[in-house]
């Protein structure tokens, strides 16, 4: 009934554009008129844009803070192995490999700010009651709860994002989000080195951290829940013009694939298609070279000199995080100014794997060219990220596949994230975990170009379609709705 509703409001808006003339005027008007877009793009951006970006901020923060827990006697003080520290980060992701596909299906049959600060409040209770924890057994569970309640967020936001913005816009805004997660980690480590500075005969220092980086979550899901937009239809920062227009350009952007319908059939669909599954296997490769890198970096740093102390240790992540909000920015923006994702990510992963050999092959007297691949191997993880989501998201036509493909390809990808967990167990210079994420990112850049040849192939077969055979493909596919993309007038984002 709700997916009902919100289709009604969709219906009733593009009644707009039922006389031909009209519809062609203000399209010419709005479209003539730069300063109007550009208002229109700031106003969304300003609106929707920075709820977002805190919420992954604190998000990336309470998942990542287990790093700096470790240097701040988290470890010592649970009595752990190193195999079950481990698995302490491990867990995290199973809950997020068995959740966010039926997250994604209540964000898309219900209110997205709703069930955003729901899950929201849920992750923050989840990472301030960890401090209170006294064994491995404790952690473990703790951090499956934290991996479940964040589960929904990432596709979430990435199906979210794509009720706004067309495919041309689309990366930028996805870069900006996930760009909060390296000033995440920039900012995790300068947090995590003052905290480490409080001491008191009542609370370790890892405890203090937990519940300090928790406790804001809870705060602004109320914010969530009152003041973001569900889509354009009941956004009322917008006017009457600007959600017409709004409305129009999504239409336009999706083609013969602007569906708004809800079926199982639908979600089926997702599951028969062969994109999902080269996907999939891009999404893993990149996660575990980025989570391994992201929840070891603070022991990567500190086995670079014996002379680094947990303090310096933790500071020396900043910058490596900085820059890759940078790269993340710059990779973004030029994959939306040209349309092109995937030698975007070749290019980026290029960076990485020459970032890896540093760290692989320089001497360890060497400390100064070590920390600059660190730096190198941060920002190419990051930067893959988004390139990588806009690319299979732009890919996948109607609401309903967008949503459960998000959700599905994100899903099994976290895997990735589970296997980053494990592979970093050769300190202090981590050979093999380098080696690892290495091989992740070359595989990964295989696949890129594999499914970049056959979308390449299967964009020229349409071209060459006549009206008659479009037809009947659409046919064969049991119509419009279940066919989405697969719809001969659609064309793929190379």
């Amino acid at each position: 009934m709700m997916a009902e509703a919100k289709d009604d409001d969709v219906k009733q808006t593009l009644q707009i554009f039922d006389e031909d003339e009209v519809r062609r005027e203000f399209i010419e008007q709005c479209e003539n008129d730069p300063a109007f877009r550009g208002k229109l793009v700031r106003k969304l951006d300003f609106k929707i844009l920075p709820l977002l970006c805190l919420t992954y901020f604190l998000a990336f923060l309470d998942r990542g803070n287990i790093g700096n827990a470790k240097l701040g006697g988290l470890q010592t003080d649970l009595h752990m192995t190193d195999s079950q520290y481990q698995w302490s980060l491990s867990i995290f992701f199973f809950g997020y490999v068995i959740f966010e596909l039926p997250s994604n299906l209540v964000l898309r049959r219900w209110k997205p700010s709703k069930w955003i600060a729901i899950i929201m409040f849920a992750w923050g209770a989840m990472s301030a009651i960890m401090a209170g924890v006294s064994d491995f057994g404790g952690l473990a569970t703790m951090r499956l709860l934290l991996g479940v309640w964040e589960a929904g967020l990432f596709p979430g936001v990435v199906y979210y994002l794509s009720l706004f913005y067309p495919r041309k816009e689309f990366a930028r805004r996805i870069g900006y989000f996930w760009s909060f997660s390296s000033l995440a980690g920039a900012f995790g480590g300068m947090v995590a080195a003052a905290i480490t500075q409080i001491k008191s005969p009542l609370i370790r220092e890892w405890q203090t951290l937990f519940l300090i980086e928790g406790l804001p979550n809870v705060i602004i899901a109320a914010f969530i829940w009152v003041y973001l937009p569900d889509s354009p239809e009941t956004a009322r920062f917008l006017d009457e013009t600007e959600r017409k227009y709004t409305i129009y350009r999504l239409a336009v952007d999706n083609g013969a694939a602007d569906d708004h319908s809800f079926s199982w059939a639908q979600v089926r669909s997702v599951f028969y298609d062969w994109k999902t599954y080269p996907y999939m296997l891009i999404y893993i490769t990149g996660t575990s070279a980025l989570q391994g890198v992201t929840l070891f970096l603070p022991s990567i740093i500190a086995g670079l000199s014996s002379g680094f102390s947990t303090w310096v240790s933790q500071l020396l992540t900043t910058p490596a995080y900085i820059l890759a909000l940078l790269a993340t920015i710059l990779a973004t923006w030029s994959s939306d100014k040209y349309l092109e994702r995937s030698y975007h990510l070749i290019v980026i992963n290029l960076f990485g794997m020459a970032g890896f050999l540093m760290l692989m092959y320089v001497d360890s007297s060497n400390v100064g060219v070590n920390y600059v691949g660190a730096m190198i191997v941060t920002a190419s993880v990051y930067a893959n990220v988004p390139v990588k989501v806009a690319w299979f998201n732009n890919n996948f036509g109607g609401l309903t596949r967008r949503a459960v493909a998000s959700a599905a390809i994100v899903s099994v990808g976290t895997i990735g994230g589970a296997i980053g967990g494990q592979i970093y167990y050769d300190k202090p210079k981590y050979f093999n975990g380098n080696r690892i994420a290495l091989i992740c990112l070359g595989a990964q850049s295989v696949l890129v170009l594999i499914v970049r040849f056959i979308l390449v192939r299967e964009n020229k077969r349409r071209d060459a379609l006549t009206i008659e055979q479009a037809e009947l493909e659409v046919e064969k596919l049991g119509g419009r709705e279940l066919a989405g993309d697969r719809v001969p007038a659609f064309r793929y984002i190379l």
